[in-house]
This record gives C-alpha cells, sequence and structure tokens, in this order.
C-alpha cells in the first residue's frame, strides 16, 4: 500500500512505468513507422503533381475536341436528316404517281368492258364511280404533295437569292446618296389564258422532274377526266338502255 500510494504522488514516476512497458514501446515503434510512411507518401504525391497538372490539360484539350466532334455529328445528323425526309417525299410522290396512272387505267379498261358488252350496267356504275372518286383522291394528294416537293427544292434557291439582294452592288448616285442597281427580273414561261384558268395540270399526274430522280412511269395519254357514262359514236344503241 505504501508504494501505491508513492506511486500516485508521484507521477514522474509513473510515467516511467508505463514507458518502459513493451506495449507502449510497440505503439511508439507503430507511430514512428505510419508517420515515416506518410511523410513518404506525401513526398511522392508533391513529385507526381507536375504529372498530374499535364493529364489534366489533356483531359481538357481533349474534352474540348469531343465538343467539336459532337457539333459536327449534331449537323450531319441534321443533313441527314433534312436528306432523308425529302427523299421519302420525292419516293411518296412517285408512288402516288404510279397508283394514280393505275387506277386511271383501270377506269379506262372497265370503261371499254362496259362498252362491249362485258358488264352489266349495274356493276358497272358501282365500280365505276367507286374507282373514279378515288382516281379524283388521289389527284388531289398527288397535287398537294407536288406542292410540298417543289417548296422544299425551291427553299435554298429562295436562301441564297434573299442574300444575294441583300449585298446588291451599287450602280450610280442620285443627289450624291448611292442607288443599288436593280436585278433585272427572271425570264419565265408565259401561260395562255385557257391554261392559266385551269386549276390542275393539262396531263394528269405529270413526273416532278427533280435532281437524282428518275420517273417511274410515263405520263398516260388520256384525259383529265373520263365522263362518267362514256358512249361510242360508231356503235348503235342497245336495247334496255337509256341513251342521252
Amino acid at each position: 500500500m505504501t508504494q501505491l500510494n508513492e506511486l500516485l504522488e508521484d507521477d514522474d514516476k509513473l510515467n516511467e512505468i508505463v514507458k518502459d512497458m513493451d506495449e507502449m514501446q510497440e505503439m511508439q515503434q507503430s507511430k514512428e513507422m505510419t508517420l515515416a510512411s506518410n511523410r513518404s507518401l506525401a513526398e511522392q504525391n508533391l513529385s507526381l503533381q507536375p504529372s498530374l497538372e499535364q493529364q489534366k490539360m489533356q483531359l481538357i484539350k481533349r474534352y474540348c475536341f469531343l465538343q467539336e466532334l459532337y457539333e459536327a455529328y449534331q449537323l450531319s445528323k441534321c443533313t441527314l436528316d433534312h436528306n432523308s425526309g425529302k427523299s421519302s417525299l420525292d419516293t411518296l410522290l412517285a408512288l402516288l404517281q404510279a397508283e394514280g396512272a393505275k387506277i386511271e387505267e383501270e377506269t379506262e379498261n372497265m370503261a371499254d368492258s362496259f362498252l362491249d358488252g362485258d358488264l352489266s350496267l349495274d356493276t358497272f356504275i358501282e365500280s365505276y364511280q367507286s374507282k373514279r372518286k378515288l382516281a379524283h383522291l388521289r389527284r388531289v394528294k398527288i397535287d398537294k404533295l407536288q406542292e410540298m416537293v417543289l417548296k422544299c427544292f425551291q427553299m435554298p434557291h429562295s436562301s441564297v437569292k434573299h442574300a444575294q439582294s441583300e449585298t446588291a452592288p451599287f450602280h450610280g448616285q442620285v443627289n450624291g446618296s448611292p442607288v443599288p442597281m436593280i436585278a433585272a427580273p427572271s425570264t419565265s414561261v408565259q401561260l395562255t389564258g385557257q391554261q392559266a384558268a385551269l386549276p390542275y395540270p393539262a396531263i394528269p399526274y405529270p413526273p416532278v422532274q427533280m435532281p437524282n430522280m428518275v420517273p417511274s412511269y410515263p405520263a398516260p395519254l388520256t384525259q383529265p377526266y373520263t365522263p362518267a357514262f362514256p358512249q361510242r359514236s360508231d356503235l348503235p344503241p342497245r336495247t334496255g338502255f337509256i341513251m342521252q
């Protein structure tokens, strides 16, 4: 008890006893080794700092290059989408023109069969009216699609003409002020009064000649509209039919 009381009263002696313990010595050695390892790692990290800065600069350059490539990709994609959409309109127009020519030929053959006596009146009226209605609907669709294709084809040319008009050269001066040169009006085909009054082309389904486009079918040599009940002047009237 006396020794314990002395140790409690003497802090220095108690600290020396604790330091002389094996556990404390091992802990101290481990602490020193950890500090040395941390110091070496810090020095190694500092030595790698120039390389890190260089790699950061390379990363920034590559990121900028990636941004340029992405913008070029977006531009090419938009151009491709525009061209593919334009080509799809041309293809759709060609297919619709082919179907229009086909239905016209079918109605002509049906009229010939009726005049030859191969079809009855009821069958002819029912089939002929439905096919003529379909032919007129396709003609309207073809006209609208032709306008769309022509607008798509003329858009780049109109933008070029607009840019040229903004930079018109100056021809002379009036009262000391420059006057821009007025471009000559473009020559166009003058239509006759009868052709200008027609809301539809003289020949049904005229193929639109676009760049890099091959017409899919020849224009049919038929009238724009087939009469509802065609008659032949060289055949005598048949009994049982009301002839007008």
